[in-house]
């Protein structure tokens, strides 16, 4: 999983909470796209060590990368042995 998320940072240069806060909804395989609509983040007064789901810092953090041929075999690769794991 780190990996994936390593490489998905390094293809799209999204921010790693937004790398962490990925769904395979925000995903579009078919058109190449990944929608960045939230991120994960710790609050600072929060000692117990939590991590939070929530919106992007601004509304133009709000976006959508496009998926390369390369990063794309990737992700579909990944896909395919996750469904496998599932079963």
């Amino acid at each position: 999983m780190f990996i994936c998320a390593f490489i998905t940072a390094c293809y799209t240069g999204m921010r790693i909470g937004e790398v962490f806060a990925l769904t395979w909804n925000d995903i579009d395989l078919e058109n190449r796209t990944i929608k960045i609509n939230k991120t994960v983040y710790a609050k600072d007064k929060d000692n117990k060590g939590r991590w939070y789901l929530g919106t992007t810092k601004t509304s133009s953090s709000c976006r959508e990368v496009y998926i390369c041929d390369t990063f794309h075999s990737m992700l579909c690769d990944y896909k395919k042995l996750q469904n496998k794991y599932r079963k």
